[in-house]
């Protein structure tokens, strides 16, 4: 398992965790235009947080890690 190997899946963990936080966001904007649609409004809408889901956090700092790990050393 070479440096290369590191740096593909470090880069595989951070796209998984935009790709997760993305369809979350692209689902609370669908859901709040529901409510918003139907009239039924009361509150002002709650946003979603990069810290709301335990796997985008996690797969970032995974990502991030295994990333920076992949780069070489100098000797």
């Amino acid at each position: 398992m070479g440096n290369d190997f590191y740096r593909k899946l470090g880069a595989v963990f951070l796209v998984a965790a935009a790709v997760i936080y993305t369809i979350e966001r692209i689902g609370w904007r669908l859901a709040n235009a529901i409510e918003v649609s139907s009239g039924l409004v009361t509150r002002a809408p709650i946003t979603i947080g990069f810290f709301d889901n335990l796997f985008v956090p996690a797969f970032s700092f995974v990502g991030c890690i295994l990333f920076i790990y992949g780069f070489p050393r100098k000797n």
